[in-house]
């Protein structure tokens, strides 16, 4: 389990030290996605001393669209607009009510071309 300073990760670089090479590498790709996919989205990472998670949110930090949680063995990529995913025929993960995600566990499971389109839904269903 990752180990951060007991106020959490502060910032994306902080949030991907602790972890293996080829988790920071998918959470890096995820990232620069996301950042080119809805480049007017605001980054901001949390978390506690175990688990951290960057955020991404356009118009304020309650209109999320979708995070990276990178653990030890996979990185999360949640989706707030997950209704809208399902609709268009995505399997997510997860039961939460205002979030679900997918998992990717190596650089070769990334498919860019398909998260770029499940993140542009999610952006636009907020």
């Amino acid at each position: 389990m990752a180990t951060y300073p007991q106020d959490g990760p502060t910032s994306f670089e902080a949030l991907l030290e602790p972890l293996p090479a080829d988790v920071r590498d998918v959470a890096t790709r995820l990232r620069e996605l996301i950042q080119a996919t809805i480049p007017d989205a605001d980054e901001s990472v949390s978390g506690g001393a175990k688990m951290g998670i960057a955020l991404y949110s356009i118009g304020g930090a309650n209109n999320v669209v979708c995070g990276i949680q990178p653990t030890e063995d996979t990185c999360r990529l949640f989706f707030h607009g997950w209704k809208q995913l399902e609709d268009g025929g995505y399997r997510l993960d997860g039961s939460g009510k205002n979030a679900r995600h997918i998992k990717i566990r190596s650089p070769e499971e990334l498919d860019l071309d398909d998260v770029e389109k499940m993140i542009e839904i999610a952006a636009e269903a907020r």
